[in-house]
């Protein structure tokens, strides 16, 4: 009877040992899952202001457009690492302008937020007249105009030495509504805008 007892016990040990070894092994490998899958960052416009935005009966379009971004990396442990980041500026789907975002390669560490600013001159340039005549009217009629932003990323998630392949990475800012109070040619975003994977 007591070798009995003894090989229960002996038996309900190691089920017990395997169980909880099972568990650990299933919670080591959902955490190690979740903090190792690459998330693409997230990207939001925190603000928008154009200087001295004129049109002219030519279709020229002069203006500065000052635009502030804020890129998420929501990964818990992998860095971002940007080969390039293009911001382009548009207006009822046309290019108005384009730009690197400066310095051309940056990393972003795991889950921060970074803050970036681009900067775009247009200095009476011609653009097909249904652009011009649009934001004109936008801005006579509705007080406002809506831009459009797109974001051209080629990126890697790094951790420590090890990366990634670069992976193609589009985003879309719309609308974002700029504001011109009467009689002022600067305008300004009225709210954030969040951004969306195309």
């Amino acid at each position: 009877m007591p070798t009995d007892n003894r090989s229960f016990k002996v038996i309900l040990i190691r089920v017990a040992t395997f169980v909880v070894s099972f568990v650990l092994i299933s919670l080591i490998s959902m955490f190690l899952w979740i903090a190792f899958t690459p998330r693409f960052p997230s990207f939001q416009v925190t603000s928008v202001t154009v200087i001295s935005l004129s049109t002219n009966t030519a279709a020229e379009l002069t203006a500065t457009f000052d635009v502030d971004v804020i890129l998420r990396n929501p990964n818990i442990v992998l860095s971002v690492w940007y080969e390039s980041l293009d911001l382009a500026l548009w207006f009822d789907r046309r290019n108005i302008s384009s730009a690197p975002i400066q310095p051309l390669s940056f990393s972003t560490g795991a889950d921060t937020d970074t803050p970036l600013r681009a900067r775009f001159t247009i200095l009476r340039r011609t653009f097909p007249s249904g652009v011009t005549s649009g934001i004109a009217s936008q801005r006579r009629f509705l007080g406002s105009v809506d831009f459009g932003v797109k974001f051209l990323a080629r990126l890697r998630f790094k951790f420590g030495i090890a990366r990634t392949t670069v992976r193609a990475l589009t985003v879309d800012c719309y609308p974002l509504r700029v504001v011109f109070p009467p009689n002022n040619d600067t305008g300004r975003l009225v709210a954030p805008s969040d951004c969306y994977r195309v």
